[in-house]
């Protein structure tokens, strides 16, 4: 396998790097868009956490806000991490993940649920052979559930650190599907900001990517995850 490594093209290889960098990234800032931009008043964004085993409470909280402390400076919009839960990792696939987590709803003081989890035997598997994985992903029928693998066990995270997956997803469960169209993503933030702040909630609106609609409670929320429990497409990245 070494061999056949080292026998791939440089232009595959660059390919390759680019592909694999890529999908943690929604784009450069557009500074001159953004600027343009009221975001209004300060808003929280809490988040429930499930922690996989070895990744600590500290920790956890500790990766949150620096995957987030600047990029809420530039909204106006905070993180509060509300909970942190012990949650074994309940399978391999990125879908296996998914459907367990979409196993729990929203509760009261929770906008988002996010998995932080560690590596399974496979991954190390998969790693070692350098090929392409899925580090992260959020459900696409509320964009309110979602994880990260945060614990280093492959080539692919030499490109792609805990921090920067953890970003990215973030940026998902605000509802910025699309990669490199932060100009699009800057309206979002900035629309459902004002819904909360409109519809005098406590409760942070998601979106419905599938039905292309805003979920403006958890009521909403929860049961628009009993229609697709098991069944829900994702944004994987």
């Amino acid at each position: 396998m070494v061999r056949a490594w080292l026998s791939l093209p440089l232009w595959l290889l660059a390919l390759w790097i680019i592909a694999m960098t890529a999908c943690t990234s929604m784009g450069s800032h557009n500074v001159l868009a953004r600027s343009d931009i009221d975001f209004g008043p300060a808003e929280r964004l809490s988040f429930c956490l499930l922690v996989d085993e070895g990744i600590t409470e500290r920790a956890a909280r500790q990766l949150m806000n620096d995957a987030w402390r600047e990029e809420g400076a530039l909204y106006g919009l905070n993180i509060e991490v509300v909970s942190v839960v012990p949650w074994g990792r309940p399978a391999y696939t990125m879908q296996g993940i998914l459907d367990a987590l979409l196993q729990h709803p929203l509760h009261p003081q929770c906008d988002r649920v996010f998995a932080l989890i560690g590596r399974h035997v496979g991954d190390v598997v998969w790693g070692l052979l350098g090929l392409p994985e899925v580090l992260g992903a959020v459900d696409d029928n509320t964009s309110t559930h979602g994880y990260a693998v945060v614990q280093r066990a492959s080539v692919n995270q030499l490109f792609m650190s805990p921090t920067s997956v953890v970003r990215h997803e973030i940026y998902h469960l605000l509802g910025c599907s699309e990669h490199f169209n932060m100009s699009g993503c800057y309206e979002t933030i900035t629309a459902m900001k004002r819904r909360k702040r409109d519809g005098g909630s406590d409760f942070f609106p998601a979106w419905d990517g599938i039905n292309e609609r805003t979920l403006v409670s958890r009521d909403a929320v929860n049961a628009r995850l009993l229609e697709v429990t098991g069944t829900g497409r994702t944004s994987q990245d």
